[in-house]
């Protein structure tokens, strides 16, 4: 087999889909966003890309934490127009019922998971700025959980590929067990 050269912009794996909140200007707002991750374990931080300039981000930075929403597939009309509407031009407070956390993070009471963030650094790229915040609060509905835990199987949650031609495809089955199903080759 021949590899064969491709655009370096081309993102072949799913990734998945979250809404980020934050107040401006005394207003929660959302933006749909794909680009965020685990970036530490104890204590737990996820990082978040946006580019520059997004109006959700005036908010982080004003007021030192944001929200990250985990929609289900019910959701996605909505989370795609978070996606294509700026909340400069679009007062988007109204698109979802707002819940706050203890640090007064603007969640989504309609998303099965969210996590209250608060921001611990910021990261200035090219073109892009990478929020770094610490979980400081993490909530389920509870038809979410199964023996008292979050049950990932019941929150139908979605994944954006963006390329070849992007579009939201919705969570798999678990096919295999992680850090078990590769001991087989253990020796």
């Amino acid at each position: 087999m021949v590899k064969v050269k491709i655009e370096n912009t081309t993102i072949p794996y799913a990734m998945p889909v979250c809404l980020i909140g934050a107040t401006v200007k005394g207003k929660p707002t959302f933006m749909t966003v794909a680009w965020f991750s685990k970036v530490n374990g104890q204590p737990p931080m996820f990082m978040v890309s946006l580019e520059n300039p997004r109006y959700t981000a005036e908010g982080i930075k004003e007021n030192g934490v944001f929200s990250i929403n985990f929609p289900g597939k019910s959701l996605a009309e909505k989370t795609d127009y978070c996606g294509m509407v700026s909340g400069r031009k679009t007062d988007k407070s109204g698109v979802f019922k707002v819940e706050y956390g203890e640090h007064k993070a603007p969640m989504i009471a309609e998303c099965p998971v969210s996590y209250e963030l608060k921001l611990k650094q910021t990261v200035e790229l090219v073109d892009s700025r990478l929020f770094i915040g610490e979980v400081v609060g993490a909530y389920a509905d509870g038809k979410y959980l199964t023996d008292k835990k979050l049950d990932v199987s019941k929150t139908e949650q979605f994944q954006l590929i963006e390329s070849p031609a992007a579009g939201y495809y919705a969570q798999g089955k678990q096919f295999e067990k992680a850090f078990s199903v590769g001991k087989k080759l253990m020796k």
